[in-house]
């Protein structure tokens, strides 16, 4: 749980890499940017023939992520049909490939990501209650970096050799103005933000 651009996929990562799955694969999938129409067809797969235009058998991400670690980012945009079928894999650690008729063993950690507050999107019937006590196993809340400012330092450090790196620029630091104004400044935007302001220096 936290705003945009507090690094959640970057912390689903770092579970990953930290993890006994580590040497597996970690998939993620941005839930929002997944057409209603094709959410079922990337998360389980497609049978040759299991509709039009499915010419060819294709392995879903949740056989992709196979033994490793599946990513759903913005979960709570997922319509309420996908939440049945994303409930139901959860539940039964099995999914069937649309179009197919097999049931498909999956060992997969899923780490789901949402920066709206899912509790009040269930209360508006606009999110499964079923599945938000499914997905709150081990919830986790990553506060904004308004709320952690001690990180600041650290981040425009990493970025700034990050970005010197890249751009094969020589940037020695920053000014005491700059660290001062970066420090009392809110970050509406949080870690992507003051990545970007940090790029935008270098």
């Amino acid at each position: 749980l936290g705003e945009t651009g507090v690094g959640k996929e970057v912390f689903a990562k770092t579970v990953h890499r930290l993890s006994r799955r580590q040497s597996e694969p970690f998939i993620g999938v941005n839930c929002a940017a997944l057409p209603t129409e094709l959410v079922e067809s990337e998360l389980f797969g497609v049978e040759r023939g299991g509709f039009t235009g499915a010419v060819a058998t294709r392995a879903g991400r949740f056989e992709r992520a196979e033994g490793g670690t599946l990513f759903l980012d913005e979960v709570g945009s997922l319509s309420f049909s996908a939440q049945g079928k994303l409930l139901r894999a959860l539940q039964e650690r099995e999914i069937e490939r649309v179009g197919g008729s097999q049931s498909i063993a999956v060992n997969v950690r899923v780490v789901a990501a949402t920066n709206v507050d899912l509790q009040q999107a269930v209360e508006d019937g606009r999110f499964r209650r079923d599945l938000y006590y499914r997905l709150s196993v081990f919830p986790l809340r990553i506060p904004p970096l308004r709320e952690r400012q001690e990180d600041i330092p650290l981040l425009m450090e990493f970025f700034r050799q990050k970005y010197a790196q890249r751009h094969q620029l020589s940037v020695d630091g920053f000014t005491q103005q700059a660290v001062v104004g970066l420090m009392q400044y809110e970050f509406p935007g949080n870690i992507r933000e003051l990545e970007n302001m940090v790029e935008r220096g270098v």
